[in-house]
């Protein structure tokens, strides 16, 4: 962590700009580590670093919430500014282990609204999508799946399907195919039979589906021919056609599982006003559409789509908003914090019959 923050000092330094008085003006920031990481410092700050002369230590974590309860108890922080997933972030900031910060002072609310808008403590950082893939040189644009029915159908493509081993997302795919409005699924998977007709629908693709754990996994069945189709994140699909010269596609009309990564302030950091500045800086249209590039996640300043490519945005769910189920909400959050281990073990019986 020391070279980070003293690549980034000579930064600063090269940039013209004299460094920050004293180490009180150096945050540390955790983040989900590996791509995230790259993306962060390239993007966040490095250009951060270079306008204000605050320096950046950098950090990762899995998001075990454990380690963020850990230091805000004992009172010895170790982090100034955490990425979190939107349920540690409701979750962290109702038992008051992150700052509340009313984020419409320092950003405008609307450029955040399609991907569900500021939290209590946290704000949308960059945007996941989970939807319906397949190899476009294997199947051909006129005969390509468009709807989550489509994926059901193996008499028309026959084949194994890819299936993300998780009741999160996969409940809310398989009440698509039934039929449900993406941005209903929530609204059904939390009514009374909700989860049950998930797994009705899921037990009919039962015997053609190839369960999958990481994404990596994911691309490694599609890329192999394993599967004729898989759900599988945004992200990873331009990564594998990139690193493999494949001509992967993501059909987001069918409908997307799509949440943001969250980016909040540690509560008592004596650092608050810094850590405050660096998380406007990272939420500006520039920085965003940087961090989208590098990391092949949609940013989630709405600003930021012009200033990216045609190209850039292939693999983004940017025109097809009205076709998610999103990860955010009272909703979501109220039924996945108190059902998610119940749903879960659910999920993990209907799989192993």
């Amino acid at each position: 962590m020391t070279r980070i923050r003293t690549a980034l000092t000579v930064a600063a330094l090269a940039a013209g700009l004299a460094p920050a008085a004293s180490w009180a003006d150096s945050i540390t920031v955790a983040n989900n580590g590996g791509a995230a990481t790259i993306g962060f410092r390239e993007a966040y700050y490095k250009p951060w670093t270079a306008k204000t002369g605050n320096t950046v230590v950098d950090d990762s974590f899995n998001q075990e919430l454990a380690k963020i309860r850990s230091q805000v108890e004992t009172k010895n922080l170790t982090w100034d500014v955490v990425s979190v997933t939107a349920i540690n972030e409701a979750t962290g900031c109702e038992e008051g282990l992150l700052e509340k910060i009313d984020w419409s002072k320092y950003l405008d609310p609307k450029d955040f609204a399609e991907v569900g808008g500021f939290g209590q403590c946290g704000l949308p950082n960059n945007f996941v999508s989970g939807g319906l893939v397949y190899d476009g040189d294997k199947i051909s644009a006129d005969n390509a799946p468009k709807t989550w029915a489509d994926f059901w159908d193996v008499k028309k493509w026959p084949g194994k399907r890819g299936l993300l081993y998780r009741a999160e997302q996969t409940f809310e795919v398989a009440l698509m195919a039934d039929g449900v409005e993406p941005k209903d699924a929530m609204k059904v998977l939390a009514a009374p039979g909700g989860p049950e007709r998930a797994l009705k629908k899921l037990a009919e693709l039962k015997p053609y589906i190839k369960w999958w754990k990481s994404g990596d996994e994911s691309m490694q069945n599609i890329l192999s021919g394993d599967v004729v189709m898989t759900f599988a994140w945004n992200g990873r699909v331009s990564t594998a056609n990139r690193a493999n010269k494949r001509n992967l596609k993501i059909e987001f009309g069918a409908g997307h599982v799509s949440g943001s990564q969250m980016i909040a302030v540690m509560k008592g950091t004596p650092k608050r006003d810094v850590a405050v500045d660096f998380i406007r800086f990272a939420s500006q249209p520039g920085p965003q559409a940087e961090f989208a590039r590098k990391i092949d996640y949609a940013p989630a300043n709405a600003q930021a789509y012009p200033l990216m490519t045609d190209a850039e945005k292939a693999t983004l769910p940017s025109g097809h908003m009205g076709k998610a189920s999103l990860q955010s909400g009272k909703l979501y959050l109220d039924f996945w914090l108190n059902n998610g281990d119940t749903m879960l073990q659910r999920f993990i019986t209907f799989a192993a019959q």
